[in-house]
């Protein structure tokens, strides 16, 4: 391994640590954030999907404007530049408790489209950065490490979310503390993207395909058709999961600090499974990873209408769906680096993204629909878990090829008047099943 290559690995887990400093800090505290600001179970489950469908949208020029700029890199480091001033202004509207609520939703819309926009070009960056031998065990390693920083962070701000209530200290001091290391964090993070070298600024034969060219790349190539379930299933789980804050907040009775350490049980579980899962995935296949993930988010779904409040019950239900995330997660990983060519994964991965919000933000709007009308949560919860089930009859059967049997030959006994040389002929065809002299058998 070479020197620069040994700095550029570096330099990409710093990036990651920082990202995920910034996600653990603000992204995971933005529907406490809008639930402490307006009060409101709908918003603080609204802003998680409908500003990613925003920016979703937003972000569809991104392959047509990373052809223009010509360096993955430089595009990934404004992007990531973008998200970390946008925290900042949030910061500063937290602080002086005058910004709206359709700012924030601007706010983060923008922040998402930045964060859409730097995604499929960081892919398609680290496919000309990293070796292909080295990439299993190496994002293993990395993307461990990170969910552990982000689990921390989301502890910390658990804690201080926690001490605050018990200190009777405004909640927006406390949001614009996390949302300024959140922003500092990232511009941290531009910083060590632009460490990082660039062999090839663009892939070869980079293409920037439409809708009907992406959607046409992943119908007509097999490896590709669980990307058509992963939109159901997305729909599925967006459902209830932007409303479990509020439900553990307003219906669990946890105080802010206990719903926070609920929610980051969940990273604390994808990184204690994540090494295990890496070690079978290729075994398992994605399939089976999907199915595995989609009958245990239904189950969850379900027992989260048991009764009862303890602290302890909620972090083994937020334990067990950080384990079926963690296995959602990873097979959408593998679909992406299998079934994508580098010089298409931009423009695919980009407009699969809108569908991919679209889908989530319908479920959140079924599920806000349906808390508005029934405001209960148990009922809210059971149809999120039969829309999960329902969910996996996308999921085609997994395909595997297997090697054809190859038909046992009868042979009869030679009689003894042939000579030596057809008789060892004979026993070499029946060691090897090759011969290349045929001995004509009496009938």
């Amino acid at each position: 391994m070479s020197n620069r290559l040994r700095q550029d690995l570096r330099w990409i887990t710093r990036e990651g640590g920082t990202c995920c400093v910034m996600q653990g800090a603000a992204q995971e505290t933005m529907p406490a954030f809008v639930l402490a600001a307006s009060q409101s179970a709908l918003a603080s489950g609204q802003i998680s999907t409908v500003p990613m469908f925003l920016g979703a949208v937003l972000q569809n020029l991104a392959p047509s404007a990373l052809r223009w700029v010509g360096s993955v890199r430089l595009w990934s480091v404004v992007m990531v530049m973008m998200q970390g001033l946008c925290l900042l202004v949030l910061a500063l509207g937290a602080a002086l408790q005058a910004l709206p609520l359709w700012a924030t939703f601007a706010l983060v819309s923008l922040y998402w489209a930045a964060g859409w926009s730097v995604g499929p070009a960081w892919n398609t960056w680290m496919d000309s950065v990293v070796p292909v031998s080295l990439r299993a065990s190496y994002f293993s390693r990395r993307n461990a490490l990170c969910a552990f920083i982000q689990w921390a962070t989301m502890m910390g701000a658990s804690w201080v979310l926690s001490q605050g209530d018990r200190a009777s200290l405004s909640l927006s001091t406390i949001f614009c503390g996390l949302f300024a290391l959140a922003g500092c964090s990232r511009l941290v993070g531009a910083y060590c993207m632009a460490r990082q070298s660039e062999p090839l600024p663009l892939p070869t034969n980079y293409r920037v395909l439409g809708f009907r060219q992406s959607f046409e790349k992943i119908r007509d190539n097999p490896k590709a058709k669980p990307l058509l379930y992963v939109l159901g299933a997305q729909l599925s789980m967006q459902l209830g999961a932007p409303f479990l804050y509020a439900f553990l907040v307003q219906q669990k009775l946890l105080g802010y600090g206990a719903a926070m350490l609920c929610m980051s049980a969940v990273i604390l579980s994808k990184v204690l499974v994540l090494p295990r899962l890496g070690r079978i995935a290729h075994k398992l296949g994605p399939h089976r990873l999907y199915r595995g993930s989609g009958l245990g988010l239904a189950v969850i779904s379900m027992l989260w209408l048991l009764p009862g409040s303890h602290l302890l019950v909620c972090l083994a239900l937020q334990a067990a769906t950080g384990a079926c995330l963690a296995a959602f997660e990873l097979a959408n990983t593998l679909v992406y680096l299998e079934a994508i060519p580098a010089s298409e994964r931009t423009s695919v991965l980009t407009r699969f993204a809108i569908f991919n919000t679209m889908a989530g933000m319908l479920g959140s709007s079924l599920g806000a629909t349906l808390l508005w009308f029934v405001p209960n949560y148990g009922l809210l919860f059971a149809v999120a878990g039969l829309a999960r089930l329902a969910a996996l009859r996308l999921l085609s059967p997994a395909t595997v090829s297997r090697p054809k049997p190859v038909p046992r030959q009868r042979h009869r006994q030679l009689p003894e008047c042939l000579g030596s040389k057809a008789r060892v002929a004979y026993r070499a065809k029946r060691r090897s099943l090759r011969l290349t002299t045929r001995v004509p058998l009496p009938r």
